[in-house]
């Protein structure tokens, strides 16, 4: 028997499609929530079903190989048409499951039990349901507990969906963010191009440097993690192999550097640390040069993080004591906002800066 269908068929399946959760690939989350359905009922089939126009389709399944089925042969769908929870002690003897296929078939269903998947507006996307070869019914704990994590797994899926939403979210508000750098670059570039005043020129050419750092931090973050937090091996992988072009042809950039997990507020702070000092490596201690070789290293040293930028030039006063030119001023704060400590060790040959910051295991 075909079950019918609910006044409210049309949103409900909207509502399924907008989930995006149809033919995704497994989920430890939801097995988990089936096999701790099927051990709490003491059956041997526990399955989360999704009933859509003309198919059932399971997101996780204990005790059946196959991915779905036909809605003819769905119990599930007799479930979402009726109240919050249906049990069939003998499928076999009910109406609406007496011709089902997987009733009349070889080894045949005889018990179902299943509880909705429903959202706040009560429309259901399908059950968490237990399944038995012989006729039975549940206890009340069993019932109690096959509704508590059929409104978990709905939970999981709800959570899903808010994640996809907020990276949907987040791509879009990087496109914009980088746009808008873009746009800024393009119109200073035009500015540059009509500033007839050299010193204005030259403040102008600062800025869009500026800008471009920026632009490719933002692009680096961007690659590298989309969660909340960045590893700052491959982010500051990508900063060098990006900032790089900036050296001359003749120079080696090296990097060797462990992993530690940053926010993207903190990992932002390290990536503009390294791009200013390869870029003030390239301005001074490279400037008409066509060799040298220039070292990126960051390790874990006793509870801190060490990230060393080191280049093999003639040294430059400005740097190795801290003073009040922006870029200095820059590499301080990006220290600060670390928690951390900038160092300008003394060196025979060449410049050496290095942050210093706490880490948690």
């Amino acid at each position: 028997m075909k079950a019918t269908l609910i006044e409210q068929e049309e949103m409900r399946l909207a509502l399924l499609r907008d989930y995006n959760i149809l033919d995704t690939a497994p989920d430890d989350g939801f097995d988990e929530i089936t096999r701790l359905a099927a051990e709490i009922c003491n059956v041997p089939i526990a399955l989360i079903s999704l009933v859509d126009t003309d198919r059932q389709w399971f997101k996780a399944k204990v005790g059946l190989e196959i991915p779905g089925s036909k809605i003819e042969s769905s119990m599930c769908a007799h479930a979402i048409a009726g109240d919050d929870y249906l049990e069939i002690g003998d499928t076999s003897a009910d109406p609406r499951t007496v011709d089902n296929e997987f009733v009349t078939g070889e080894d045949s269903i005889r018990f179902y039990a299943g509880a909705l998947l429903e959202d706040s507006r009560k429309l259901p996307l399908g059950t968490l349901c237990v399944l038995d070869q012989r006729p039975r019914e549940l206890n009340d704990f069993q019932r109690n507990a096959l509704q508590v994590l059929a409104r978990q797994a709905m939970r999981q899926i709800e959570l899903r969906k808010a994640l996809a939403d907020a990276e949907i979210l987040r791509k879009e508000v990087d496109h914009r963010v980088k746009n808008s750098l873009q746009s800024l670059e393009s119109l200073i570039r035009l500015q540059i191009r009509t500033e007839q005043s050299p010193q204005a020129r030259a403040a102008l050419d600062a800025v869009q440097g500026r800008l471009a750092t920026i632009s490719r931090l933002h692009e680096a973050l961007y690659l590298t993690d989309s969660s909340a937090f960045v590893d700052v091996s491959a982010f500051l992988s990508k900063v060098v192999r990006s900032t790089q072009e900036q050296m001359p042809d003749g120079v080696t950039v090296n990097a060797q550097i462990g992993q530690c997990r940053l926010s993207s507020r903190s990992a932002s702070s390290v990536g503009m640390f390294v791009n200013e000092a390869m870029t003030n490596a390239a301005k001074y201690a490279y400037a008409g040069r066509t060799r040298g070789t220039f070292n990126v290293t960051g390790k874990h040293t006793g509870g801190f993080y060490h990230l060393s930028c080191i280049d093999d030039g003639p040294g430059i006063p400005a740097v190795q004591t801290p003073g009040t030119g922006l870029g200095m001023r820059i590499l301080l704060a990006a220290a600060q906002q670390l928690g951390g400590e900038l160092l300008t060790p003394e060196r025979d040959t060449g410049c050496e800066i290095t942050v210093v910051w706490p880490v948690k295991d």
